[in-house]
């Protein structure tokens, strides 16, 4: 198990160096979604539209006024998230069940636009091969949803 029941809530035990490439990416991610939010309605990067989702799969002229009236909130919703998951990362940081859900959100929405960017799909096997020139990355988008999958658990208990 990878959180610490502690008198006072909850404490996350990974390694340093996963915890230093976790805030890494949620750096990232922050910069991503600012950009996002900046976006006008017809640049917004493909690897964000998961996060950015119509409302309307027909009808154009209704997305956009969906955008309009939601897009900034949902954006500052996920760089608030963002913002605290980087602030539960910090080493010995206790937090509390609530914390955790904002820290799911993040790193769901980390292991979103990585997976776009990636061609994830439910097909793909398990353990990258060797000579994938992306077995970095698809090895961090497996450790972000061992992440995810354990702090889901956490929740749930």
């Amino acid at each position: 198990m990878i959180f610490e029941q502690t008198e006072g809530g909850l404490r996350l035990t990974i390694d340093d160096y996963s915890r230093e490439v976790v805030v890494h990416l949620l750096g990232e991610l922050r910069t991503e979604v600012q950009s996002a939010k900046d976006a006008a309605p017809g640049d917004l990067p493909p690897h964000m539209k998961r996060l950015f989702p119509t409302a309307y799969n027909d009808d154009e002229q209704q997305n956009e006024e969906y955008r309009r009236l939601t897009h900034g909130d949902l954006a500052d919703s996920h760089l608030a998230a963002i913002n605290d998951a980087t602030t539960l990362l910090e080493v010995d940081r206790v937090f509390s069940v609530d914390d955790l859900a904002r820290f799911v959100r993040a790193i769901n929405s980390m292991r979103l636009v990585l997976g776009t960017l990636l061609d994830v799909s439910e097909g793909d096997p398990d353990e990258p091969s060797d000579d994938d020139p992306a077995m970095p990355q698809r090895q961090v988008y497996d450790y972000l949803g061992w992440l995810l999958q354990e702090s889901l658990e956490q929740l749930r208990s």
